[in-house]
Parts: C-alpha cells; structure tokens; sequence
C-alpha cells in the first residue's frame, strides 16, 4: 500500500504543479497583470507549496475520514482550490466517491488498514477502560490506570511527574488525527505511557519508546506483552546517542521543561525523521523558560518545524509532592485555599505544540511582486 501512495503522490504532484502554474497565469486577479514564467512558478510551487509525502498522506487522510470534503477546508486552513486538487486525483482512481451534498464515500476498503481512523478522547477513553477493565478518572495521574499491571515508581532524579489521565487522552487523539499512515511512531522520553494508551487504542500502531529508565521500560514491557501491542522499547541516554538507525513518522517528546532540555529532546526526535517529512508533538510548560520561548521559535525554524497547532488548557499535571519545592508551595497555597482543593486541582499546565516536518528546507525565490500577490 505504501508503494501505491507514494507512486499516487508522484503523480499528485506532477499534476498539481502543472496546475499551479496554469491557474496563476490564467485565472488569477491578483497576478495578472504581473509577468511570471513558468520556470519562476514552479520554483514557487516546488519550494513553498508542494506538500511532503507524509503531509500529502495527512490530507487524503483528512479527506477520507471526514463526513464531507468541505471540512477539508477548515480542518487544514485551506481553500476550495486546494479541496479541488486533492478530490480530483482521489476521485480519479476510484478511492472515494462524493456526492452531490458533498458527502464522502470510501470505495477502497483497504485503506482503512493502512492510514489509521481519527479517534476522539470519548473512544480512546472507552477503549482503555474496556480493556483494563477499569473505570479511568480523567483529573487523577495517568500512571494511576496501570497501577494494578506493573510497579512503576516516579522518579525525582529523571524529572518525572505524570499528567493527568483525561490529558494523556487528548494527546493521544492528536497523534491518532495526525499519524498519516501505520509506519513507526517514536515517543522521546514516555513515563506517561503514552505508547501503551495509543496503542491499546489502535493496536495496528507500531511505537517505540525510548527513555533512560530502564524500570519504566520494563513496564512498559509488561503491559506490551500482557495486550500483544506493538511495542519496543529501547534505553538510551539521549546526550550520548544519536540515530536510532531507522526513520519514524513522527514523535511525541515531552521533555525537561527548560529551554536547553526542549531543545535536546526535539533535535534528537527530528534526526530520526526523514526526507518524507513527518509530524512532531511536543508538551513543554513554563517552569524555567519564560521569554526564552522567542529562542525556542528560532530554533523550531532553523530545524524546518512549522508550527501546526499550538493547543493550550488540554494537558496539566495533577497535584503531587515530589519535591521539597512541592511541600512548600502547598505549604503557602493553603494560606488561601483548602488543602482538599488543592490536592484535586492542576499544579502544572502545559502547552501541546504540533509541527510538520519539512523533509527539505525551502528556498527564497527572487521574484519582485506587491504584497497583494497572491503567490
């Protein structure tokens, strides 16, 4: 099926480029009085519109699991010229149908196995109490669904501190919307059993889980084997290893909340990603960063990481006293607040960014143009 894609992009991408360049020099208002050639063009095309081959499979994705191809439009912040050149060529060879209202018809049924299903925090959620066989408090810590499986033990030395269930779901959900077809998924750093959530939800997913605990790996093992998930685990201290030696679709990192641990965990994640491009999760909060995040956008540019999404008030982490700091902290809360309320409410937020991956940095094309272009 991935030989069939990618000889279908090769020829989406021939198609859409010879496209591109005749609709701008014929149906364009914004260009028509300005004289492009058709080499000038297709640099444009071919260095800031022509997709990657995962993030074309992320929009025949969205296409083909949406209730009508219009959401298209406002799923991908796209327009109906860009609808037009992803229906035409999926229309063509018969891998959906439309009709007249706009809904979308799946006629290769095969699909479904290669390019996962969109999956929302409700189902992930049932899934997950379905074959725990338990009842899943969506505001206590996520490790707190395994405790009866495996003896993990949070620890303060590798800077762990889980998040809450309801916020390891929802994370979960924007891999499953985002993974655009069952190749490897790389998770950096994953004491929040992130692996073991994404797969039980969708067992056809391949992970990888690397981390430098080794009892949580063990864990991670466990639970892999008990539910036949597709699971490896790998120890491995990121500031001596490298490559991984093998190329992953995409990967969640959830690292030291500093500006010197995002960027270690994020430039080891992209190093594993390839030509093809990728997608890239990243949680990170504010402890210890502050107006360094403006250094951080300099650095997701500089490694080809064009920010997608940046979802704010979906992850936080549950009250928990880890650390001296925790004890006094709550020590100086309970001044205000109930110790009770405390303990049930959110000590950490965080952010949930979403990249794509450019597989090949663009280049700048020298063309003079007002600013009304539409190029």
């Amino acid at each position: 099926m991935e030989k069939y894609f990618k000889g279908l992009y090769v020829r989406f991408s021939k198609s859409q480029k010879a496209r591109f360049i005749e609709d701008r020099k014929k149906h364009s208002t914004s260009l028509k009085n300005l004289k492009f050639s058709d080499k000038i063009l297709g640099e444009f095309y071919d260095n800031y519109y022509k997709p990657t081959f995962f993030e074309f499979l992320y929009n025949v994705k969205t296409i083909i699991y949406s209730d009508n191809v219009f959401e298209f439009i406002t799923k991908q912040d796209m327009e109906d010229w860009d609808l037009y050149s992803y229906l035409k060529p999926l229309i063509d060879e018969k891998i959906i149908k439309v009709s007249k209202n706009g809904k979308v018809i799946l006629l290769k049924k095969e699909i479904e196995k290669f390019i996962p299903k969109p999956q929302t925090v409700k189902q992930i959620k049932a899934a997950i109490e379905k074959k725990l066989k338990i009842k899943a408090k969506d505001k206590q810590a996520v490790i707190n669904l395994f405790k009866k499986f495996d003896g993990f033990k949070v620890k303060a030395e590798w800077d762990q501190m889980p998040i809450s269930a309801e916020s390891a779901f929802f994370v979960v959900e924007k891999i499953l919307a985002k993974i655009p077809f069952n190749k490897k998924f790389l998770l950096v750093g994953d004491d929040d059993f992130i692996s073991v959530i994404l797969t039980l939800a969708d067992p056809s997913i391949e992970c990888l889980a690397i981390d430098i605990d080794a009892q949580l790996l063990k864990c991670i093992d466990i639970l892999a084997k008990k539910f036949k998930l597709k699971i490896k685990t790998k120890k491995v201290d990121l500031s001596e290893k490298k490559d991984l030696k093998e190329n992953f679709v995409g990967f969640l990192a959830n690292p030291v909340y500093t500006e010197a641990g995002v960027k270690e965990f994020v430039k080891f994640g992209i190093s594993q990603l390839g030509k093809d491009g990728g997608f890239v999760l990243l949680e990170v909060g504010d402890e210890a960063i502050g107006n360094r995040f403006l250094f951080l956008q300099e650095f997701f540019a500089k490694n080809n990481l064009v920010i997608d999404e940046l979802i704010l008030n979906k992850v936080y982490y549950p009250h928990i006293k880890l650390y001296e700091e925790d004890k006094i902290i709550f020590k100086r809360m309970t001044e205000f607040i109930d110790k009770k309320t405390i303990e049930k409410s959110p000590k950490l937020g965080a952010s949930l960014y979403v990249f794509n991956y450019l597989g090949k940095r663009p280049k700048r094309v020298k063309f003079d143009k007002p600013f009304y272009a539409y190029l």
